[in-house]
């Protein structure tokens, strides 16, 4: 399990009006469950927090870096002294330093040579994604276009994800108007490095739109 916040940078839409991001994509392809913080709930992940607490007062406020070499530099000196030396007061370290109270960490299993990069569909089955048909008759998900036709045009449809046949089933009220294959799957497994670089990719580009959305967001409030 991997836990981390809904910042849109890791889990894409926060709404889920598109699909996860690359990085819980690409989690839930080699078998890791990721596991969300909602709004307003440090509490959750309080281990966390509780070591950003320590990291900024003990080291960052203490040192004060001015460039990205010298945060490094004292972040990578100070993890050595709270994982080695410093005493800590968690139940399980009993204020012994964590490396002193915890020499041994539990196997975890490794990654898998072959990945089936289309194996997160399973958890967006029957997801249901509701578009207003734009007037060239298509809708966009998760930055692709799907036609349905200029007849539907300003009419609101409902896409509900079938993972088994891997397409949208797309309807309008109480009528199914079409199935669609989903676009973007690759369709066959591949080794596990070619999978790093493929989403490697898409979280770049990802992060690309993300940026330029923040960009005109950033502009529209300064022009209000």
């Amino acid at each position: 399990m991997l836990t981390f916040d809904n910042d849109p940078r890791f889990v894409g839409s926060s709404s889920g009006r598109d699909f996860p991001s690359a990085l819980v994509r690409f989690l839930l392809c080699v078998g890791v469950e990721p596991n969300v913080i909602p709004p307003h709930r440090p509490d959750l992940n309080a281990y966390v927090e509780r070591f950003h607490r320590t990291l900024g007062h003990e080291c960052l406020r203490v040192h004060l870096p001015h460039t990205q070499e010298q945060v490094t530099e004292v972040t990578q000196t100070f993890l050595h002294h709270y994982n080695q030396e410093r005493p800590n007061q968690a139940r399980t370290c009993g204020n012994r330093p964590p490396r002193v109270a915890c020499p041994d960490f539990p196997t975890r299993p490794s990654v898998p040579q072959m990945v089936d990069p289309d194996r997160w569909l399973e958890r967006v089955n029957k997801q249901a994604f509701a578009r207003t048909v734009q007037a060239d008759g298509g809708v966009t998900i998760n930055h692709q276009e799907y036609y349905l036709g200029r007849e539907f045009a300003g009419q609101r449809v409902t896409c509900f994800v079938n993972a088994v046949h891997k397409q949208f089933d797309i309807w309008h009220a109480t009528i199914r108007i079409k199935q669609v294959p989903i676009k973007g799957l690759y369709g066959k497994p591949v080794p596990f490095e070619e999978y790093v670089a493929l989403m490697k990719q898409e979280a770049r580009s990802e992060y690309r739109r993300y940026l330029q959305t923040h960009s005109r967001l950033t502009q529209g409030r300064l022009w209000a």
